[in-house]
This record gives structure tokens, sequence and C-alpha cells, in this order.
């Protein structure tokens, strides 16, 4: 296909509204998941991804995690995990041990996505992964997902020797609302890193735990960052208005 109509082809597939799996053809689409342009494929994934309901075309778009171009495979992985497609994690826990780092984030994001006890099997080991990049996605995915066995993992996550990982990580935390993660997101409080600092009390003051108090109260009068202060600020809020027989 001569690239102006590709592109041309492309923008009306992304602007077609899909009222219902009758108002497709799945065997149209299915060609053009084969189509020699790779952003026709990428349109046919797209327009696929909208038909929640239909298990062909999950199927088809499971196919396309084979596809030999990085941007197809990255969109099909994503789009499985819009849909919820539980029955791609077995294929997308596979590439989990792909040699190309953007497959193996596109997996994590997907199956953070989707969620479920298989998406969290899969993805808690990946947080002891020697990718800065993947351990970050895969502690962002796990609280997404609301894991609650990948408690413990994050707790030690949280003294990671990347920062952005310890920021993830302290999010996660939060995500999962287990109030055992209090007193190990407390200990980060003086985190070096600003963002970990922001993520520890955004995270305790979503756990609702009034024994985030007094550590807050103690940061807020030496804390430098405006941002983390307004952060401490709203978290004690949010923790003083817990009634003590709540928590």
């Amino acid at each position: 296909m001569p690239p102006v109509f590709a592109l041309v082809f492309c923008c009306a597939l992304l602007a077609a509204p899909v009222v219902g799996q009758e108002n497709v053809d799945l065997a149209k689409l299915a060609v053009q998941l084969k189509d020699k342009d790779f952003t026709v494929r990428q349109s046919a994934i797209e327009v696929l991804g909208q038909l929640k309901d239909s298990p062909a075309a999950v199927d088809l778009i499971i196919s396309s995690l084979d596809d030999d171009n990085p941007e197809v495979r990255s969109r099909a992985a994503l789009a499985l995990g819009e849909m919820g497609a539980v029955k791609s994690i077995d294929r997308l826990a596979r590439i989990l041990q792909s040699e190309s780092l953007r497959d193996r984030r596109s997996a994590i994001i997907a199956l953070g996505t989707i969620g479920g006890e298989k998406a969290c099997e899969a993805l808690i080991p990946i947080l002891k992964s020697p990718s800065a990049e993947e351990r970050d996605s895969t502690a962002a995915a796990l609280g997404e997902a609301r894991c609650v066995r990948a408690l413990d993992p994050l707790i030690k996550a949280l003294s990671d020797d990347r920062y952005n990982v310890r920021a993830s990580a302290a999010l996660a935390l939060g995500d999962l609302g287990d109030k055992r993660a209090v007193e190990a997101l407390i200990g980060r409080l003086n985190d070096d890193a600003e963002s970990v600092r922001t993520g520890v009390v955004f995270s305790l003051g979503a756990l609702g735990d009034r024994r985030a108090i007094e550590p807050l109260e103690k940061l807020l009068k030496t804390e430098k960052k405006e941002d983390v202060r307004q952060q401490i600020d709203s978290a004690l809020q949010r923790l003083r208005a817990v009634r003590p027989d709540k928590e």
C-alpha cells in the first residue's frame, strides 16, 4: 500500500466509531494485521481493541504479539491490557523473558492493567530484575493491579538503589491499601529523593493510619521542597480527619 494511502487509511480507521462487533468486519481486520505497512497493522489493533467483548478480537491481537515490528507488538500488548484480556496473561507472561526491554515493559504494563492472581504471580519476580526500568514499571504495575501478595516485595523495593523504583514502590504500597506498610513507609520519610518523599507522604495519607501524623509533622518542620510540603499538608488533613476508632 503506498504511504499516502496508508496514512489516509490509518486516520480513517482511528476516526471511525465502533458501535459494536456487528459493525466490524473481523476478516478484513485480520487481513490488515498482515499488511506490509506497520501503521496499518497498528490501526487494525486500535479498532480490534475497542471490541472488549469479542474473543475473536482478542485472539487476533494476541497473534500480533509476534509481529516483526516493535511498535506493533507494543500496541498489541497495551491493547490487551486495556481490554482486560485475561486470556492473554500466559502469553504476556512469556514475553517477560524476551530479549527486548520494550517488549518486556509493554507486557508488564499490560499485566498490571489486567490484574488478577496469575498476572501478579508473573509480575512479582520482576521486582528483582537487573533493569531499573523494569523494576520501576513492575512496582507501578503491582500497585495498579492491587497485588496483595506483593506487599513484602514492594516494602523491600523501598530500599532499591534507584530513586524512581523507590518512588514507584511507595505509591504502589498506597494503592494496596494495606496498613502493614505504614511503618516501612514512615522509615522512608527522610529519603534523599524528593519524588520518594512525595510518594511516601501521599501513600501515608491514603492509608489513613494516624500513626503517621507525628512523623509527618516532624518532617514538615524540616522539609525544604514546597511540593513535598504541600503533600504533607494534604496528608495531615486526611489523617487528622480519621477517627481513632476507625483505624
